[in-house]
């Protein structure tokens, strides 16, 4: 049985490919390297091209290739991760024989590298596993599923199915919970979710009570419109009736799986719904909070201001990222942004020449300004993109001056033996005695 049509967008392929090249990269993934190549190859050129970007021309090609080792990248498989980058027109590499002496690289800073990463590897004739594999990651990425009905949105026969399992557990990059409510096993992202049980029961509450396409349809709304207005009427007083798609925002932000600030101005009290799935590191919260509260003043604007409404929101934020730091004037903006103000993100000041007229500045301090592009990455994807992945500790290594011994705490990973389910290692042996019986003539 086939796998159903793939609908994810070049842009999401790409960043799911980073995501499971990260995942598999400290494993000694052996049976399973033959089965993800494609999307692992692809996952290191970005990774690479997002470390290298800005340096316009490397000389020190060691450097290059310690480096490179950080991201499961060796000395042998750097020059076919350069060729991919080659043929995205990134970089232009001059060799000596065998030997890399120069890499020169174009990467755009100011447009997103993971759609063009993703069509290029849509047009490399990937194997259904790895697009199936990709499928998996984009959906477990906005909500866990029963894993029954996983199986069958993915089309795909048991032991592919199990396959697909035992890539992304040994990248951690799926995993299963078992409901002591019910009994019933259900797939979710460790990547996007936290390894909270609780969470995940409440989204399978949902998913009984509305089932899973309505909620999933819900969900992705907001992901894809990061920071949606909220109806009234889930905050409102008494008893309503509201349709579905309300009722389960509703119960999904009493649950906390969705998140709604709120921002006062002139229109009044509003919400603003989140799915905050961005893969910050737990310790980034306070960085995600500001980038919900930046993005929710914006939205407030772009569909409740009085006078003027907001047109191009990424132009706003895109504004606060470059001296003086600042937008405005206008009549709303020290209502409005007193929520960044409470934040200690900023301040709001008067217009001299306008009366009535205010600006807001934000103190540019590397959280803040770290705060304002995660909010831009909200604004145009759902998640964090640009700064994905980003090591500053190589970063400073490649375009500073110094020892390799700088940078030594940024340490290989031992590689951990992958998770291979018996039906794999059956389909592997499978496969091999196939092989060797037609080298043999058999």
């Amino acid at each position: 049985m086939r796998m159903k049509e793939n609908k994810i967008t070049p842009l999401k392929i790409g960043i799911r490919a980073q995501d499971i090249q990260t995942g598999l990269q400290d494993v000694q993934a052996s049976l399973l390297d033959a089965e993800t190549k494609k999307v692992r190859l692809v996952g290191m050129a970005e990774r690479l091209a997002i470390h290298i970007r800005g340096s316009d021309v490397i000389t020190d090609c060691k450097k290059l290739e310690y480096i490179a080792t950080q991201f499961g990248i060796d000395a042998l498989t750097l020059p076919s991760v350069l060729n991919v980058l080659e043929e995205l027109d990134w970089v232009t590499v001059e060799k000596s024989g065998t030997d890399i002496k120069k890499v020169e690289e174009t990467i755009p800073y100011f447009s997103d590298i993971y759609s063009k990463a993703g069509e290029y590897f849509l047009n490399s004739n990937p194997s259904e596993i790895e697009v199936a594999t990709i499928d998996v990651c984009d959906m477990l990425a906005l909500t866990p599923i029963i894993k029954e009905t996983l199986k069958d949105e993915l089309g795909l026969s048991k032991k592919d199915f199990q396959l697909i399992l035992d890539i992304g557990k040994t990248g951690k990059i799926v995993d299963e919970y078992d409901s002591k409510k019910t009994k019933t096993k259900i797939m979710y992202s460790p990547l996007y979710w936290t390894e909270n049980p609780e969470k995940i029961e409440n989204m399978y509450v949902l998913l009984k009570k509305y089932g899973a396409d309505k909620v999933s349809e819900t969900l992705k709304k907001i992901k894809d419109y990061q920071g949606r207005p909220v109806s009234d009427t889930i905050f409102g007083a008494g008893a309503q009736s509201i349709d579905d798609e309300t009722a389960i925002i509703s119960e999904a932000i009493k649950r906390g799986i969705i998140l709604a600030p709120a921002v006062d101005s002139l229109s009044g009290k509003k919400n603003f719904a989140f799915i905050p799935f961005v893969g910050l590191p737990l310790e980034e919260k306070i960085t995600l909070e500001k980038a919900m509260a930046v993005l929710a003043c914006v939205r407030y604007g772009q569909h409740f201001a009085l006078i003027t409404q907001i047109q191009h929101p990424e132009a706003i934020l895109v504004k606060l990222l470059k001296s003086p730091y600042q937008f405005g004037s206008h009549t709303e903006i020290k209502q409005q942004y007193a929520i960044l103000v409470g934040r200690g993100m900023g301040t709001v000041f008067p217009d001299r020449q306008l009366k009535g007229r205010y600006y807001f500045r934000l103190h540019p301090t590397e959280e803040n300004l770290k705060a304002v592009k995660l909010a831009i990455d909200l604004l145009k994807v759902g998640e964090l993109m640009e700064d994905k992945g980003v090591s500053k500790d190589l970063k400073n290594l490649l375009f500073n001056a110094g020892s390799y011994e700088e940078a030594l705490r940024t340490l290989p990973k031992i590689k951990t033996p992958a998770h291979i389910s018996s039906s794999s290692r059956e389909m592997f042996v499978d496969v091999l005695n196939e092989t060797m019986d037609e080298l043999r003539g058999a």
